[in-house]
């Protein structure tokens, strides 16, 4: 038998920059829960993320 091995890492950071990757919304911490949301960060249908270039 022959295998090939494939390796994966999953890898989970945190960017300290002021909007979100893909859309615009606030980062600050300490904010009240669920206020700096919008449809594209809920993931709701027909949303199109795109990468945010700030």
């Amino acid at each position: 038998m022959n295998y090939e091995v494939t390796i994966g890492l999953e890898v989970h950071v945190q960017l300290k920059t002021r909007s979100k990757m893909f859309c615009g919304c606030a980062t600050q911490a300490g904010a009240e829960p669920n206020t700096q949301i919008c449809p594209v960060c809920l993931g709701y249908p027909g949303t199109l993320p795109a990468l945010n270039r700030e």
